[in-house]
């Protein structure tokens, strides 16, 4: 079932809501979730075409501005850091603002690559698929950036044992990239296996965790780590990460959530609240680190 990818099927986006397509209308390459069932860009064999969708109304519009308004907001936030934590704070380190800045820009760029993705999703099959490995290098890019901050603050009085859990969480992100551009990862049959690897890489974070914990007790690490913080964080990716593989609500209400409300989207939602909590897991931990460093 096979569409036109030459200049003249591309549909002007002014028509586009006029012209969007059903399931059973787009090509198999463009097929991710047989449970939507309407609201289709058609194929727009263009860049640029399919960047005007943009401001366009169609069934990825709530996850491309989502997503682009998340990587505007964490762009921002290394400022609000450095302004309202790093200077306010006493006996803060350089590294300190590094690790914490390359955190909220890593969720700035994966955000960026999320929305990236969703914008030419309709553009051609080579296309979707060179989106959907840029989108899964994000989220892998996230996670590593959100590991070595927290590490850092955990093990703040042993630099040994903060870079072995550095070297350790650095490899299995290597791993996950390798086996993430493996082409036949990328189909949706691979759906729960892709939410399922990204569920272990983020619960991996339960190994150093868990690790401070039995060596300096779990009150201090408690606070250092904002432990009540990181739990919401890892509870909004865990939802999130079952409501995409599950499909849900727009598996049991036909057409209902097409637009607004769908799997998809309420994972990116929950994906943005997980990364302000995890902001704000770093930024108190930061605040007793330092306080009380004679703690070491």
């Amino acid at each position: 079932m096979g569409k036109d990818l030459s200049p003249r099927a591309a549909v002007p986006t002014k028509s586009l809501r006029r012209h969007l397509l059903f399931y059973h209308e787009i090509p198999s390459w463009q097929r991710d979730n047989e449970y939507l069932l309407s609201g289709y860009r058609p194929t727009s064999g263009s860049w640029l075409l399919s960047f005007k969708s943009v401001f366009a109304w169609h069934n990825e519009s709530v996850n491309i501005h989502s997503h682009a308004i998340g990587s505007a907001l964490f762009a921002y936030l290394p400022w609000h850091f450095y302004t309202n934590t790093y200077r306010t704070v006493d006996d803060t380190e350089p590294v300190d603002a590094l690790l914490v800045s390359m955190y909220l820009l890593g969720v700035a760029v994966c955000f960026a690559c999320s929305a990236c993705c969703h914008i030419i999703w309709n553009l051609s099959a080579p296309a979707a698929s060179f989106g959907n490995r840029l989108d899964f290098c994000g989220i892998l890019l996230l996670m590593w950036g959100a590991s070595l901050p927290s590490i850092h603050l955990a093990f703040d009085c042993d630099p040994v044992l903060k870079y072995w859990h550095w070297g350790l969480v650095s490899i299995s992100a290597c791993g996950c990239i390798t086996f993430t551009l493996h082409p036949r990862f990328l189909g949706p049959s691979f759906r729960k296996y892709r939410a399922l690897l990204y569920t272990c890489f983020g619960l991996s974070a339960i190994t150093f965790v868990s690790h401070g914990i039995l060596k300096y007790g779990f009150d201090i690490q408690r606070k250092r780590l904002a432990i009540e913080w990181m739990a919401l964080m890892g509870l909004l990716n865990i939802v999130g990460a079952i409501v995409y593989a599950s499909r849900l609500p727009e598996r049991w209400f036909p057409y209902r959530f097409d637009f607004v409300g769908a799997s998809h989207q309420i994972f990116h939602v929950l994906v943005l609240a997980a990364g302000l909590a995890h902001y704000k897991a770093l930024a108190c931990g930061l605040g007793e680190v330092r306080r009380n460093g004679s703690l070491c």
